[in-house]
């Protein structure tokens, strides 16, 4: 008789305090990167804890794909992917930490948008006429200048608000500005000559760590601020209604590639994916930048 051998138990090394599914939420949002991405990841999980009531710890793969649906019911097709890559990110954290024995999110799938991207950002590309039109439609040179950084950087909402004078750096003719974006990533950002002699021309005597765009109190401006003096200018300028301050961000890359910019101009202009270390080199000294392509008549050339 052949003996067989007894079977091997695998236990999982707990690398975590916590004890409950909020300790560990807690756990995992402070490992993500920027506070913005913090801040959306806990909403999600939050919901989806609430939908999945058992716990983590109890959770089935079912019960995790049901928590999940209800989660998504009414979203669209990019948010309800968005969600689940959130919670695949939670579950596989926990797994990983020793808090759950499986890894649900692992057979979870997620939907692929690919083929809908090119369309869905199409829609959100708004001509070099109508970037003109709400450039002019502001109503002060601060919000002229702050969506004329927007459209020459590429830049996001987040990163515009952030800036201070510390970030603006003088190159000859431009400015160069320190961009930091997702995942605490910073880039390095230049300028057209017309839109650096504008941004300049608000410095005055602020300090190196004032916000370059301050709100009427002195302090940063708000998100929701930004939004909206880009909608008065929509409205005053008749441009759709629907417009956003990303929408000047897919405008960069569109109207600058038609331009001539390089795909990798575009994508280190606006800090799509992780740069590696020899480009890092690189771009410490930019010696140009997407925005550089664009047509200089979009912009307003502000008296001194």
């Amino acid at each position: 008789m052949v003996r067989l051998p007894a079977p091997r138990v695998v236990s999982l090394v707990r690398a975590t305090r916590a004890t409950t599914d909020d300790t560990l939420l807690k756990s995992w949002v402070e490992s993500l990167g920027s506070p913005h991405s913090q801040a959306n990841f806990k909403v999600t999980a939050q919901r989806f804890l609430d939908q999945l009531g058992c716990g983590l710890r109890e959770a089935t793969v079912e019960d995790t794909r049901d928590a999940l649906n209800k989660l998504n019911e009414g979203k669209s097709e990019s948010t309800a992917r968005q969600y689940v890559l959130r919670i695949k990110s939670l579950l596989g954290y926990a797994h990983s930490l020793g808090y759950t024995d499986f890894n649900a999110g692992a057979r979870i799938k997620v939907r692929s948008d690919g083929a809908n991207r090119g369309a869905s950002i199409a829609k959100r590309i708004i001509g070099e006429v109508e970037v003109r039109a709400l450039i002019r439609g502001a109503r002060t040179k601060r919000d002229q200048v702050l969506l004329e950084t927007l459209y020459a950087g590429g830049l996001r909402v987040s990163e515009i608000v952030a800036l201070t004078w510390a970030d603006v750096i003088p190159r000859d003719d431009k400015v160069q500005i320190s961009v930091t974006g997702k995942g605490g990533f910073t880039r390095q950002v230049l300028l057209p000559a017309i839109v650096s002699k504008s941004l300049l021309s608000l410095r005055g005597d602020a300090a190196a760590d004032a916000p370059v765009f301050p709100s009427r109190t002195g302090g940063r401006l708000g998100r929701r601020a930004v939004l909206g003096l880009l909608k008065r200018a929509a409205a005053k300028a008749d441009v759709n209604a629907g417009v956003s301050p990303h929408w000047l961000r897919h405008a960069t890359a569109s109207h600058s590639i038609a331009r001539g910019a390089s795909l990798p101009e575009v994508q280190a202009t606006l800090g799509h994916g992780n740069v590696s270390t020899t480009s890092g080199y690189l771009h410490a000294r930019p010696d140009t930048s997407c925005g550089l392509k664009l047509d200089e008549g979009v912009f307003i050339r502000h008296a001194d």
